[in-house]
């Protein structure tokens, strides 16, 4: 069993309509059925069905196709295929093949899979945290072999990442399998053999929906957040063929959650940490202890820190535009944030690589970013995570590596208010906290979480929220910060209508190709008045 669409890559868009690939696919179809003698063997492609195009699990046996199973997703159940030499109707009959019944399904079909001896589930799912255990607990309620292969790492990671998953069940118990993102590309077992019960699924936070509650679990959990984002972008990297990155490093949380996975990405192609360019970027708001922080980090990790003044530049900058240089306008702290992504960029042109974006889906959802700025980049690998899965990843990386001086610096940083550092500093602190000005993340993220998952009115929100945060946050609270969230939201779709590709990770997506599909001037007023009826009734 193959992966679906595995002739031509499950994420090719609009080039599925192009003859070029459905001639192609259709003449490598054949190429895997002459390979298929003494065996069964299932796999995807594109096919055409009168004008519409159709992913198909192509059943072929002894060096023949012999059935074409549409796809739900096409709303195409039956029609005649023209491959060369050969015409078959769609069928999702099942079949008899030596003395046994195959049937074939999609992962979408797994609440209604059919009575039969064999069902191959072709996937084309793209990877979040936790769905290797969700996908099996899907599928184990059937008896019977369930043979189950997922689409490869090597899929496009413009919004998605995908893992290769490879497992066969017996009964609702595991034959064997190959983990998400395993080296291991093939899986073979005997059907006769010893099996193991799969894994109960872990006990979902109140407060955090999408993560397990703090406990092993949760590191486990944190462990994938952090390799898909990796594996998202050294795939990229691969697809593309750079060696290089560069990352601006800030003594804070989303860089050092970058410069975790930046490293790691570099880690899985085999390449030297000396490939990552990190670069602190110190100008006009920036604190001594971020500053010390970036330093020691990057040192911790391995690294030979560079650091880049840019107050200068920005000055030049400020002067050149005729502004005074001193007065904290946008244009004042805007300024900043993109003569560090100049520069970022800059460099990685010089080294032919990519530069890194750490920016979040939290921040991207809040339109507390620089449109730009510090929200372009070449490939972001934390646009699909919260703010509060960042710390969380971070969190279990200090815990993983106790008495490293990374880890050290970590715990620092997570002790490190957030900020833009924008604004020159008050007695040398911070003169900025982001969560003063936009609320807390931990609100922000699940009401974000709970409106993009299923659209959760305002009213709906605070139910959730008053359940999950009773005796942290008053009603009130949570409302006026639910308004401020909503307000915020709507005015920054802008900036989310054209965000770099990045990993989806949870399953959630802000993106406006494989996520968030919204007008950038949507209007928030049936939102806030839902809000402010709320907050008058409170």
């Amino acid at each position: 069993v193959l992966p679906q669409l595995c002739l031509t890559g499950i994420g090719c868009g609009d080039l599925f309509k192009s003859d070029t690939l459905l001639q192609a696919a259709a003449a490598a179809a054949w190429e895997v059925a002459a390979a298929a003698q003494g065996m069964t063997c299932v796999f995807g492609l594109p096919v055409r069905v009168e004008e519409q195009v159709v992913s198909v699990a192509a059943v072929a046996q002894d060096g023949m196709l012999i059935a074409l199973v549409p796809h739900p997703a096409s709303g195409v159940t039956s029609g005649l295929v023209h491959l060369p030499g050969l015409t078959l109707p769609l069928s999702q009959d099942a079949l008899h093949i030596d003395g046994l019944t195959l049937a074939v399904r999609f992962p979408q079909q797994a609440g209604e899979l059919p009575e039969a001896d064999i069902i191959a589930v072709p996937g084309g799912e793209p990877f979040h945290a936790g769905a290797g255990e969700e996908r099996m607990h899907q599928l184990a309620g059937r008896m019977g072999l369930v043979v189950y292969a997922n689409a490869s790492v090597r899929e496009s990671t413009t919004d998605y990442v995908y893992d290769g998953q490879l497992f066969m069940l017996r009964d609702g118990w595991i034959l064997g399998q190959v983990q998400p993102f395993s080296e291991d590309t093939l899986l073979v077992c005997d059907s006769d053999g010893t099996t193991q019960k799969p894994q109960p699924l872990p006990e979902r936070d109140a407060r955090y929906p999408y993560a397990p509650v703090p406990g092993p679990a949760r590191d486990m959990w944190c462990c994938e957040v952090l390799h898909a984002a990796a594996q998202g972008l050294a795939t990229r990297m691969a697809n593309i063929g750079v060696k290089s990155l560069t990352l601006g490093v800030s003594g804070g949380l989303d860089s050092a959650h970058a410069l975790l996975v930046s490293l790691q990405a570099l880690d899985i192609l085999g390449l030297p940490k000396d490939n990552l360019h990190a670069v602190s970027l110190p100008a006009f708001g920036s604190t001594q202890r971020t500053q010390n922080n970036a330093v020691r980090l990057m040192e911790g990790l391995g690294l030979v820190p560079r650091v880049i003044p840019i107050g200068d530049s920005v000055a030049r900058h400020l002067a050149d535009i005729g502004h005074d240089g001193t007065t904290p306008d946008a244009a004042y702290e805007n300024a900043q944030a993109r003569e560090r992504t100049q520069v970022l960029m800059d460099l990685a042109n010089m080294v032919n690589g990519l530069m890194v974006g750490p920016g979040d889906m939290s921040e991207l959802a809040l339109g507390f970013t620089t449109y730009g700025g510090d929200h372009m980049s070449m490939y972001a690998v934390n646009s699909g995570l919260y703010k509060s899965v960042i710390r969380m990843s971070v969190e279990a990386w200090a815990r993983a590596h106790p008495g490293a001086q990374a880890a050290q610096v970590l715990l620092d940083i997570l002790d490190t208010p957030v900020s833009p550092e924008l604004l020159p500093p008050k007695d040398g602190q911070m003169a900025q906290k982001t969560e003063d000005i936009v609320g807390p993340y931990e609100l922000n993220d699940f009401f974000l979480h709970h409106f993009l998952r299923d659209f959760a009115t305002p009213q709906q929100l605070m139910a959730r929220a008053g359940q999950a945060f009773a005796g942290q946050y008053t009603k009130p609270v949570i409302a006026g910060w639910m308004k401020m969230f909503f307000r915020r939201f709507f005015a920054s779709q802008f900036k989310r209508s054209c965000m770099p590709d990045g990993p989806q990770v949870l399953g959630i997506s802000l993106s406006p190709r494989g996520g968030l599909s919204m007008p950038s001037d949507a209007a928030s007023r049936l939102w806030l008045d839902a809000c402010n009826n709320m907050m008058n009734t409170l």
